[in-house]
């Protein structure tokens, strides 16, 4: 793969620098663009075409060929008299073609037109979708609509993603909503109410930025009818179902020209959640996100959150109850100053029921245990945060943001464990409090037309509280006590201080960026473990760095080369150690136009350990782990080597998409365990990996097929990851693949009678530990088929159907959910009443299977779903 990927990267520049281009421009009698006129050049000799393209916004084309010659040029347009002109055309670049179109003298009433709706349209940076074509008014939110535009896609963790990766900002009618968690949007604002979606690319909302800089941001803009502004409006909902099944939900949203404001409340036990794993990762992250224009945060050390067990289950388990509200709303207050902020509450209950089949791996032959476990979990979030833009004049920019999100979790575990003839039971109790309190500060002015100056400032404080109790009818970890308390804490404050320069000097960008940071990290244990009782680790990192830029942004050949030098202070008690570190950044694109080019990227990270990963003492993971004093020094340097190739396509006409992803990590070494297995617990200390390699693929395509008015796409995605760790102080080998495809097909008839979607979910996973020459692996295949539609004005129906098949190591589980929805809305009322069920063939809790891979273990999983249920509901529109 290494060789393959250099040779595309420098044999594609060179052939496509072998290639020959016709650029021209196409207007009317008045010297107005003529948006989506279909160009196409053909060969002389053979009438054979070469090139295709449509014209974009401002009437511009752009066609490529291989050979010069004699060709003709053809252009048509509904509304124009076709054109067809012979030209010779030359090596290179063929430029400042000229096109008048005049105007079709023939009325349409007098012919019969058979055409295919533009699936969108292309306004300089701006993709307008034709929500009439591509929609068939059976939707019934957002995310019904948005998961039928070409480009678009919903991921499984509620973000929505295009050209495979995360939009920045989701806004309504020019003003953010939700910051980064877009469920919260795509499931509450109702299908009806939108008037059209803009996928905006190079997104920059202060212009001074976007003149000098231009911009790698995307945002999706949502417009609202006009009926819907400058009032209260949203939905109640009131639904009851048997065995206690409930769900209260209430969506109010007002939208004017100066402020837009929502609020959600949603009391559920029927396993809904409104705050996806996604979501709450991306509300984590660290305040170094809102730094306006500077990357530094990119450079940074990466830390994930710790995440709830609740999210990480979804609706695998026996039962949930969730309890959730926000409030979130956008003011410009005047011309110069905007605001805007949310505050969410999530409160979650949940019981869970898992069997689990573990191989154990030691010397000997690997040893087999069995673990019934059942768990009570408790879990509340909130996150508050507020923005304030204020731009005195149009070249400065003053942008404040503030954030604070607490969060508490508690959990109670019990586990019986079989093994080698022998019964014995753990209850283990977990009371965990995080809280995260950041600030920044950016100031940013443009000091000449192609000058930029800015100005950033941050600092952030999080605290993670975790209380640990464990009991058992044994000893624990071989010491003569059947029980256990802990408590572990973890705090880090941050600050930083960074300028950057810019300045554009015609077609290229130059970037100058210094800075300073300083990290401060604290961690400490109580416990009884090994006589000691409280124990401590402190460690500051102190960095500053410089790095210089030049990039391209513009015409076919783009690039950024980027080169940083850090220099690290890093101590720990009396220890002092200094470290350089060189860190390039390369990137190559080919933008044949707006809407298709190739990429290549290289990148070099830098990462040192967690606090948590350099203890000196003993702590307890769990009542099976026991993590000992740390192998690594504080010091260690973690380099990644990251190499990855994109390509991305779509046709507005057609609304065809095309997308791949390939990216290469590789890492001399990683950090990584020794486990060394004592029957019923694992001593397990950090240490060194000599490598770590991983290769991530995807391709996304989507089609639309006219003579069935329907939709054909395709996801496929591969990973690959090769690491090592230490069983019993033997090198152990691990590779991870995992494969999985999803392909479905959406009809679009206009007749809203019925309206289909059929597909395939098929997954496979694999883990192979080389040391034991064992693998654990799981296949999963969902096949489904979902119809909708109406049976008159007042009934809607929606019928989803899927079969769910597991097959992992000795187990397997399969069964079929069906759901049901008759709705029944009376022209001209306000209300609206519905009979719902949800996987109604199991009506006791379903099971289903997964695997894990950790340590020294195997482990097949059968987990209790949430069981079906059938109720009736009301809902009010306000």
């Amino acid at each position: 793969m290494r060789y393959i990927y250099f040779v595309f990267l420098f044999l594609v520049p060179h052939l496509c620098l072998s290639q020959n281009f016709l650029r021209g421009i196409v207007q009317d009698s008045l010297n107005q663009p003529i948006f989506a006129a279909s160009v196409q050049i053909t060969a002389s000799a053979s009438g054979k075409v070469v090139s295709y393209s449509s014209t974009d916004g401002k009437g511009k084309f752009e066609l490529s060929f291989i050979n010069p010659g004699v060709y003709f040029l053809e252009i048509s347009h509904l509304s124009f008299q076709k054109e067809k002109r012979e030209l010779q055309l030359k090596a290179g670049s063929n430029n400042d073609l000229k096109i008048i179109l005049k105007e079709s003298q023939t009325a349409l009433g007098e012919v019969n037109i058979i055409s295919q709706s533009a699936a969108a349209r292309q306004s300089g940076d701006t993709i307008s979708y034709n929500l009439k074509a591509l929609t068939t008014g059976n939707e019934q939110k957002l995310k019904d609509v948005i998961k039928r535009l070409p480009g678009l896609e919903i991921n499984d963790d509620g973000k929505i993603t295009t050209n495979g990766k995360v939009i920045n900002d989701l806004m309504v009618n020019g003003k953010k909503i939700f910051g980064d968690n877009h469920q919260m949007a795509t499931e509450n604002i109702n299908a009806e109410m939108l008037e059209g979606i803009d996928l905006l690319n190079n997104y920059e909302s202060f212009s001074a930025i976007k003149d000098i800089e231009g911009s790698d941001k995307t945002a999706l803009n949502i417009k609202i009818k006009k009926a819907y502004l400058g009032k209260i409006t949203g939905n109640g909902d009131v639904y009851a179902a048997h065995k206690e099944r409930y769900k209260v939900h209430s969506n109010l949203f007002r939208f004017g020209v100066k402020a837009n404001v929502t609020a959600i409340v949603d009391l559920n036990n029927t396993g809904e959640q409104a705050l996806s794993l996604k979501d709450y990762i991306s509300m984590s992250k660290s305040i170094k996100e809102d730094l306006r224009n500077n990357d530094v945060a990119l450079s940074s050390i990466i830390n994930l959150p710790s995440i709830p067990d609740f999210l990480v289950q979804n609706n695998n388990v026996k039962t949930k109850k969730s309890e959730f509200a926000s409030f979130d709303f956008a003011y410009n207050a005047t011309s110069k100053m905007s605001v805007n902020g949310f505050s969410i509450f999530n409160f979650t209950r949940s019981n869970e029921r898992v069997l689990s089949t573990k191989s154990l791996f030691t010397l000997g032959q690997p040893i087999s245990t069995k673990d019934s476990q059942l768990a009570v979990n408790h879990f509340f979030f909130n996150q508050t945060k507020a923005n304030i833009d204020y731009k005195p004049n149009k070249n400065t920019l003053l942008n404040y943001s503030v954030i604070f999100d607490p969060s508490e979790t508690e959990r109670s575990r019990y586990t019986n464990t079989e093994m080698m003839a022998d019964t014995f039971f753990n209850n283990e109790k977990n009371n965990r409090f995080n809280y995260t309190l950041g600030h920044q500060f950016s100031y940013i002015i443009r000091v000449a037309n192609n000058k930029l100056l800015s100005f950033n400032a941050f600092q952030e404080f999080k605290q993670q509280d975790d209380d640990y109790g464990l009991s058992s009818n044994r000893q624990i970890y071989d010491r003569s006590v059947s029980s256990l308390f802990q408590e572990k804490n973890i705090d880090k404050d941050e600050t930083g201080l960074f300028a950057k320069y810019t300045q554009r000097i015609k077609a290229h960008i130059f970037r100058l960026n210094a800075g300073f940071f300083s990290i401060n990290n604290r961690f400490s244990v109580e416990n009884a473990l090994d006589n000691t009782f409280e124990n401590r680790t402190k460690t500051n990192l102190d960095y500053t760095f410089l790095d210089a830029s030049i990039m391209r942004k513009t015409g076919l050949f783009q690039y950024r080369l980027k080169a940083e030098i850090r220099n690290s202070i890093i101590r720990s008690g009396n220890e002092r150690e200094d470290v350089f570190q060189f860190l390039p950044t390369a990137q190559l694109k080919m933008a044949f136009s707006q809407t298709h080019n190739l990429t290549f990227s290289y990148n070099r990270t830098l990462d040192f350990p967690k606090i948590e990963q350099v203890n000196e003492f003993s702590y307890a993971s769990d009542f099976r782990n026991l993590v000992l004093p740390s192998q690594l020094r504080y010091s260690e340097i973690f380099n990644q080597n990251i190499f990855s190739a994109n390509y991305f396509k779509f046709d507005l006409y057609s609304g065809t998409v095309l997308m791949a992803n390939s990216s290469i990590t590789r890492a001399d070494q990683s950090i990584t365990t020794n486990t060394n297995s004592n029957l019923d617990y694992n001593e397990i200390q950090n240490t060194i990996s000599p490598k770590y390699n991983s290769w991530n693929s995807s391709i996304s395509f989507e089609q639309r097929i006219s003579s069935l008015d329907s939709k054909f796409k395709l996801n496929a995605n591969h990973l690959y990851a090769e690491n090592y760790n230490f069983i019993n102080d033997l090198q152990n080998s691990t590779e991870t693949n995992i494969f999985t495809i999803r392909s479905t097909i959406n009809s679009n008839f206009k007749s809203p009678v019925f309206n289909y979607e059929a597909g395939l979910f098929y997954s496979y996973q694999k883990s192979v530990y080389s040391l034991f020459n064992s693998r654990n692996e799981i296949r999963r295949l969902s096949p489904l088929l979902n119809i909708n539609g109406r049976i008159n004005q007042k009934l809607r129906y929606y019928i989803n159907n899927t079969y769910e098949i597991f097959k992992a190591s000795g187990s397997s589980r399969d069964f079929y959910n069906l759901g049901i929805k008759l709705a029944y809305n009376k022209e001209g009322s306000k209300f609206k009443y519905w009979v719902e069920g949800v996987n109604i063939l199991n009506m006791n809790n379903p099971e289903i299977i997964e695997i894990s891979s950790s340590n020294n273990m195997f482990s097949v999983d059968v987990i209790s779903r949430l069981s079906g249920f059938v109720g009736f509901g009301v809902s009010y529109q306000f």
